[in-house]
């Protein structure tokens, strides 16, 4: 993959999935830990690199972690609430140990998705489209059988109708994201931009901003909303032009149209696609 798109995933992911040093059940009930990284069974969970919680000078035995991965599974009833399950036990990554989990899943994503004929020419795509399907293989998976419409458009570099197939039920925030990307990739691979730069800016965990709110991350939006096209001022508060500009890059990028900015407008508002262009799609 490009270099671009390896040292932003993370800055990507982490508004998606949050950030957990313990073991928790995703919404899918399966055993999972740092940015999304799900373990396929408890022989895995003891070859990462546990500490104890409180003592990361600690090292946690194959017992410790057995037991936490077991402490884990009882609680389906917690699935896909993964602050939840902090109390429940005593292993814990470090910050490295969760970065370095979540490189190695990358690049192992990447070797199995090029596999797929259709995904031969990953290597080459331009970054948009490859930080796009690594996203979708994030959540969903690296096999992609029963997406026969998205493996065509890829093989194509129809990155526009990718935009439209590449979905993951229920995943709001993330099908934003990844439609905002495949979008932004067919807007710089037609204006010939660099494939190795990655034109989707990640805008990280943003608060949710409605009517009348004011402050840093409302500049934030107004810029975003300005430099799209959507708006024509920053002035530091959400008033009816900053909804209504809300309102139109909602509709343009196929949003819950409620003036409201929050994680899946957010998500989107890292496309370079300009209102120009999306108006269009």
């Amino acid at each position: 993959m490009r270099s671009s798109v390896s040292d932003a995933f993370l800055a990507f992911t982490e508004p998606i999935e949050g950030r957990w040093p313990h073991l928790y059940l995703d919404s899918w009930g399966l055993v999972t830990i740092g940015t999304g990284c799900r373990l396929e069974s408890v022989d895995e969970a003891v070859t990462l690199p546990f500490v104890l919680a409180g003592d990361p000078s600690a090292g946690a035995s194959t017992r410790q972690i057995r037991d936490a991965y077991t402490a884990v599974q009882s609680r389906p009833d917690l699935a896909g609430r993964p602050g939840e399950f902090d109390g429940h036990t005593a292993v814990r990554l470090t910050e490295d140990g969760v970065d370095e989990l979540a490189a190695r899943r990358l690049a192992a994503l990447e070797d199995r998705l090029i596999r797929t004929p259709e995904f031969a020419g990953f290597p080459r795509w331009p970054a948009d489209a490859q930080l796009a399907l690594l996203s979708l293989a994030w959540a969903h998976g690296p096999d992609f059988s029963g997406w026969p419409d998205l493996r065509a458009d890829c093989a194509a570099g129809d990155w526009r109708a990718a935009a439209d197939h590449g979905r993951i039920q229920g995943a709001t925030q993330r099908n934003a994201a990844d439609r905002a990307l495949f979008r932004t990739a067919a807007h710089a691979t037609e204006n010939h931009w660099d494939p190795d730069v990655l034109w989707y800016r990640p805008l990280g965990h943003r608060a949710e901003l409605r009517a009348q709110d004011s402050g840093a991350e409302v500049v934030l939006l107004q810029e975003r909303l300005l430099v799209l096209g959507y708006l024509a001022e920053v002035t530091g508060v959400v008033g009816l032009e900053t909804e209504l500009a809300l309102r139109g890059f909602q509709r343009a990028h196929v949003l819950r149209e409620d003036g409201v900015a929050g994680p899946a407008t957010w998500a989107a508002l890292g496309t370079a696609v300009p209102a120009t262009v999306a108006a269009l799609a």
